[in-house]
């Protein structure tokens, strides 16, 4: 049996796998490609370990994200229901997105979530931050096309393109620069993409 450096097998576990995560975000905040060998030497295990504690790396990358996403919807929901009009929740999820990840410091977890183009296959923390990311502004697109739907997703797509481009920005430019241009885009986009004749003030 392994030699265990805490009072019991318990702690000793819940010390590695405390372990396991710091290491994995170590990692993502590098840029770093995830493996369980990058991983196990982080945390200071053998390589074999790793899967006494989890079923796969993918799981430690949830474990990473849901550390701190939770609290970044919470927050761009809450800018979003204080915008007045439909329109403008769609600029304010751009703008809020960004200002979290730019003062936060946390814009290598979007870089390492990708909420755009990736498809959900594990139901993990990432394919829960891609849907609950999206769902938002689908959902203001939708009452702005009035209800196509057709519509409405091709909006959605720009603009979720529009935000991941905005994130891979912040670490080369000035964020001021990056948050002020995007939310601009965004408002190009409104008025180029919403039905002539619709009203922005649909909720």
């Amino acid at each position: 049996m392994p030699k265990i450096q805490a009072a019991t097998v318990a702690e000793h576990r819940a010390q590695v796998q405390v372990r396991l995560v710091d290491a994995t975000e170590q990692l993502m905040r590098a840029g770093r490609p995830l493996t369980a060998a990058t991983i196990a030497s982080g945390a200071g295990i053998a390589r074999n370990s790793i899967y006494r504690y989890v079923a796969s790396v993918d799981e430690l990358r949830d474990q990473v994200i849901d550390r701190y996403l939770p609290q970044w919807l919470d927050v761009v929901d809450a800018a979003m229901a204080a915008a007045p009009t439909a329109t403008e929740r769609i600029s304010v999820w751009v703008h809020a997105n960004l200002r979290q990840a730019a003062d936060s410091g946390h814009g290598w977890l979007m870089a390492a979530a990708r909420p755009a183009g990736v498809t959900a296959v594990s139901g993990g923390a990432v394919d829960r931050a891609h849907l609950d990311m999206r769902t938002a502004v689908a959902e203001a697109w939708l009452d702005v096309t009035g209800g196509d739907s057709e519509r409405a997703a091709v909006a959605t797509a720009m603009t979720v393109a529009l935000l991941e481009a905005g994130f891979r920005q912040l670490g080369r430019l000035d964020p001021e620069l990056v948050i002020d241009q995007a939310t601009r885009a965004a408002a190009g986009l409104i008025t180029s993409l919403v039905p002539a004749g619709a009203t922005s003030g649909t909720r």
